[in-house]
């Protein structure tokens, strides 16, 4: 089965109701791919998701926000985060992702980063990818 990082601009957008990144929602919690996570990801995506910019496009209550956590953390490969890169020096946040595709043994990161990951293309055997391309090559395929 196919193993994915999903960057946390992807997750939220998800979350949202954004396009391509709702389908990978939706594919994810029908269990069409792995989601490979790691602690510092689901911390991210949390602290985002609590953000007053960003509630009041979601309009989730608390334990909306909590049930989503739980599921992160319980319907996912959790990585150990054991592995430390320095890949991208102007963002060091953004290596959190690639340490965790890494350990992970994840086949994509899917991002929507074009500044950071996107021109990185691939990290090892790991395919960097946008949310579209994802969804068309990936999981209508699969």
């Amino acid at each position: 089965m196919v193993r994915a990082v999903i960057d946390t601009n992807v997750f939220v957008s998800g979350v949202i109701g954004s396009s391509y990144p709702v389908q990978i929602i939706q594919a994810w919690r029908k269990g069409e791919f792995v989601l490979v996570i790691s602690i510092p990801i689901i911390k991210e995506i949390s602290e985002v998701l609590r953000r007053p910019e960003i509630k009041k496009f979601i309009r989730l209550k608390p334990t909306e926000i909590r049930k989503i956590i739980k599921a992160l953390k319980t319907r996912t490969y959790i990585a150990p985060t054991e592995i430390k890169v320095n890949v991208i020096e102007t963002d060091p946040a953004d290596n959190k992702f690639l340490a965790c595709a890494l350990e992970g043994l994840a086949d994509y990161l899917v991002t929507g980063d074009k500044k950071h990951l996107l021109p990185l293309k691939t990290f090892f055997e790991i395919k960097i990818i946008s949310p579209k391309e994802f969804v068309t090559k990936v999981l209508s395929t699969s």
